[in-house]
């Protein structure tokens, strides 16, 4: 193992009609820094098929954690990157439809040579010049509003909290922060910000300098999504769960 290997955990459910074999195959020949961990979450359709062809292209590379019953993307992903931090110095989590090309996993990585300090790099979806981010009205305006209400509960900034593409240092304050279960399915990404917010209140280093929004140059919407819009709901009441487990999350003390 050297010092610049990455495992990227993707997480599935019912993904065989649309998950992009080639394209992950692709990423990994080009890449040899690259690991990949699938994580099966109680799919009911082909995908752990789709899954064991992967890694018999690619045994050394490919890894599978399959989830006996659907625990949601929160869990899969809590669970891949457990995985994930024992098996290289750098981890992340990556959206099974590549909404984010693969590609895109070196605009986040160079941070880490970029800035030092920094032990997360989140990207986020701006659409501005130059970028080619495509994303519907609603969803873009829905997602600043609740980056927003996130902002306001975690206590810090944040730009884009959803985006499915996230890589780590695989340290002490990661390991903390998924030492349990999320409480909610899908805003699971800030329960990691809100955790991890809180145990650093104390460090000489605040989380600004800890954690890096990285805009993507490239982001395009995939149909399909299993979000449906009962989630957005279900949301805003994890937004008000997260915030009443935060004093649980300042008793416990990182040092970074």
């Amino acid at each position: 193992m050297t010092d610049r290997e990455l495992t990227l955990v993707v997480p599935c459910f019912n993904e065989a009609a649309r998950l992009d074999g080639v394209a992950f195959l692709d990423a990994l020949q080009s890449r040899p820094w690259l690991r990949l961990c699938f994580v099966d979450d109680g799919s009911t359709d082909d995908t752990a098929g789709t899954l064991a062809a992967l890694q018999h292209q690619a045994p050394d590379r490919v890894s599978i954690v399959t989830l006996p019953r659907n625990a949601g993307k929160g869990e899969a992903v809590r669970r891949g990157l457990l995985v994930a931090c024992d098996r290289t110095p750098y981890c992340g989590f990556w959206d099974a439809d590549l909404a984010a090309p693969l590609r895109e996993v070196e605009t986040l990585f160079d941070v880490f040579t970029r800035e030092p300090g920094v032990e997360w790099v989140w990207a986020i979806r701006l659409r501005s010049l130059g970028r080619s981010v495509t994303r519907g009205a609603l969803r873009h305006y829905a997602g600043r509003i609740f980056a927003t209400a996130a902002s306001a509960v975690v206590g810090v900034a944040v730009y884009d909290t959803q985006c499915g593409a996230k890589l780590f240092r695989s340290s002490a304050l990661l390991n903390a922060v998924i030492s349990e279960p999320f409480s909610s399915r899908w805003i699971f990404d800030v329960e990691m910000l809100s955790r991890a917010t809180a145990m650093m209140r104390d460090s000489a280093r605040p989380i600004e300098s800890i954690v890096y929004e990285q805009p993507l140059r490239e982001w395009h919407h995939v149909r399909g999504s299993k979000v449906r819009a009962i989630d957005a709901v279900h949301a805003f009441a994890g937004l008000l769960l997260i915030r009443s487990q935060r004093q649980k999350w300042l008793a416990r003390r990182v040092v970074s």
